[in-house]
Formats: C-alpha cells, structure tokens, sequence
C-alpha cells in the first residue's frame, strides 16, 4: 500500500513484496518468452509457411465437402431396394473419393509451385509433404493432416523421411491410419 501521509512515496512492507513478486514473475516470463521465442524466419520459411497455409485452407475445404459426401450417399440410397443397394452406395461413394481426389489435385499443385517459387533448398535436406488419414475408433472421428515437413540438414533423404514419419504418426494405439510423406523436389 502507499503512505501519502508525506510529501513522498514510501511503499510499505506488503506492497514491496507484491511488487517484488511481480517484477520477479515478469522478468521470469520475459525470459522463457525470450528463450522459447525462435529466431527471425528467414524469408524462405515464411514464404513457405504461407504456401502451407493457402494449401491446408484449399484442402481442408475439400475434406470437408468430401466428410459431408459420405452421409448425403447413404441417404441418396436408404430408400433403394435392398438388391440395389450395394450397387447405389458404390457408385455414390466412389463419386465422393472421386471428387475428393480432383479437389485436392490443385490444392497441391498450388503448393508445389508456391514451394518452387520460394528458392532452392539447402542441398543436404530433403523436405517432405505429408498427408494423414486417421480414424479414431473409440470417437468415430477422422482426422486428416496435409502438412510440409522440412528435413532435417545433414541426414540422409532415408532419415530425414522417418523423422518426418515419426513427427506425424499419431501416438493412439488404438487409432488406424495412412500416412503418406512424398519427397518435394
């Protein structure tokens, strides 16, 4: 608390120790922001991290459409006689992946040309993209994740491949899943 019983400021005991307390925990958290705070991107990885983002945008919207596909098909057939069914849900769900995979075909050839016009990369590190399909069996839920994945420099394409996997694989045992990391040129 303040005394302004005097001309001057004076901070009584509480008031110090608070005060302290706080220009302690702010210095803390100004060092851990500072510490966990990467350096500057470089322009290639900015602009590579927006190509990413208009890529993930353009597909997420096409896994979407595509997630809402699925129950639409099985409406489509629930009132079809039942030796037409399996015929019905074929055709409309293989009209879905279809579609599906006509939508993300731009998707990622905006990205891959977006990449390219970013620079070369460094000549030891392949990068990655990768897409995973994940199904949750507890939760019925699928998870997709169309990402770039930057190699690590001075591993071999192998290794820098399986770091790529391994950041990527889902850590639910009990979750099935594709995952597909193809080399970027």
């Amino acid at each position: 608390m303040l005394d302004l019983t005097r001309d001057t400021f004076r901070w009584k005991a509480p008031m110090r120790t608070a005060l302290s307390r706080l220009v302690t925990i702010a210095l803390v958290t100004l060092a851990a922001a500072v510490l966990a705070c990467p350096a500057q991107a470089d322009p290639r990885t900015a602009c590579i991290t927006a190509c990413e983002a208009t890529a993930q945008t353009c597909m997420g919207a096409s896994h979407a459409k595509y997630d809402a596909c699925k129950p639409a098909a099985n409406k489509q057939c629930a009132n079809t006689v039942a030796a037409e069914k399996f015929k019905c849900l074929t055709t409309a769900l293989r009209a879905c992946n279809t579609n599906h995979s006509a939508e993300l075909e731009p998707c990622r050839t905006t990205f891959d040309t977006c990449y390219a016009a970013c620079g070369p990369h460094p000549a030891d590190t392949t990068n990655f993209w990768c897409a995973l399909n994940a199904d949750s069996v507890a939760t019925s839920v699928t998870t997709r994740k169309d990402v770039f994945c930057a190699g690590t420099p001075g591993l071999t394409p192998a290794d820098q491949l399986e770091s790529c996997v391994k950041r990527h694989t889902p850590t639910d045992p009990a979750m099935g899943f594709s995952l597909d990391c193809e080399p970027l040129g």
